[in-house]
């Protein structure tokens, strides 16, 4: 707000501050090779003094980033101060920028005091006692990742230092996440003038082997771990599956070859082949019990059409065949 040059047209500059506390202003600076945003909060402001100076209290967070040698770096600064301030030649409070929504300054403070803590953990290890490095080996299925690739699933909650777990889960957010930094490294591009090609390189070709490895790991994994319904399927062919009822290219029917030989065959096109009785079966795969399997008779499952099988009787019993040996 600009202030005017009639001393009754406008408030004075202590009451313009005294306004802004509270708020938060964001001044956004960009020349060759460095951007700057600066974020100024104001927390409260003195009354000024007989000579007409006052002081503001503020709280600021300066991000920078810049290419120093080539190379991409970013750097943050958090910290409170007092601002000197004069009620005839001060600087009011648009000068610090536009104002932005408070919750975008605390998420910014937050993040960079999560990150301090952590950076702080890491290195202060000045007693081996304090160091709380496992080096028992891992024996569930995981990636190792270098640092470039560890940055990539940085936020991944099956991230432990430099190993990934892989789950069917993992695989999928580790996808996602790349995806989500690709995207945000696109957008960062656009911070600086000068962009570093070298390690614009080496990421793209971290998240594409990265890619790889956990499309290889789901690869292996669906080959190696199968569900036991779908393990059983593959396990039953197409006699099976005719003895169930099921769809099956073989059928199975009752012939009687002459008056003392009489029994079932199996026909896939125009092949038929003998079959052999080897016990009485239920369809949820329990045991068929003696006093019931001695009330089951084999030709009573061939009705149909032609006398063809009719599949599994109203108990769920039906007789289990194997190619004829002889």
């Amino acid at each position: 707000m600009p202030i005017d040059a009639s001393p009754d047209a406008a408030p004075s500059l202590p009451a313009l501050w005294r306004a802004a506390v509270g708020r938060v202003f964001k001044l956004v600076t960009k020349t060759h090779g460095l951007r700057q945003v600066t974020y100024t909060r104001v927390k409260t402001v003195r009354a000024p003094g007989a000579d007409g100076a006052f002081d503001i209290e503020v709280q600021c967070v300066d991000i920078i980033s810049r290419v120093i040698e080539g190379k991409r770096t970013h750097s943050n600064i958090s910290k409170e101060g007092v601002l000197r301030q004069h009620t005839r030649d001060g600087l009011p409070p648009e000068s610090f920028g536009a104002e932005c929504p408070l919750a975008e300054f605390e998420k910014v403070t937050e993040a960079i005091l999560a990150y301090t803590n952590t950076y702080l953990e890491w290195v202060i290890q000045d007693s081996p006692e304090e160091n709380n490095e496992i080096s028992i080996p891992v024996d569930v299925p995981h990636l190792r990742l270098n640092a470039m690739e560890a940055s990539l699933v940085r936020h991944s909650p099956f991230l432990s230092g430099a190993v990934y777990f892989l789950t069917p889960n993992s695989i999928e957010a580790a996808m996602a996440s790349i995806r989500i930094e690709m995207m945000r490294a696109s957008r960062n591009v656009h911070l600086t003038d000068a962009v570093d090609p070298v390690y614009v390189e080496e990421k793209n070709t971290a998240a594409a082997l990265l890619r790889t490895r956990l499309h290889k790991a789901r690869l292996e994994a669906a080959a190696a771990v199968r569900p036991v319904a779908v393990d059983a399927a593959l396990q039953i062919d197409s006699l099976c599956l005719a003895l169930l009822g099921r769809p099956s290219s073989t059928t199975l029917s009752w012939i009687n070859a002459n008056p003392s030989e009489e029994g079932v065959v199996a026909c896939l096109g125009i092949n038929r082949s003998p079959l052999d009785f080897v016990r009485w079966a239920h369809v949820s795969g329990r045991l068929v019990p003696e006093e019931q399997a001695d009330r089951l008779k084999l030709r009573d499952f061939f009705r149909g059409w032609n006398n063809s099988y009719t599949g599994p009787d109203k108990d769920g019993f039906y007789p289990l065949l194997r190619p004829a040996t002889e």
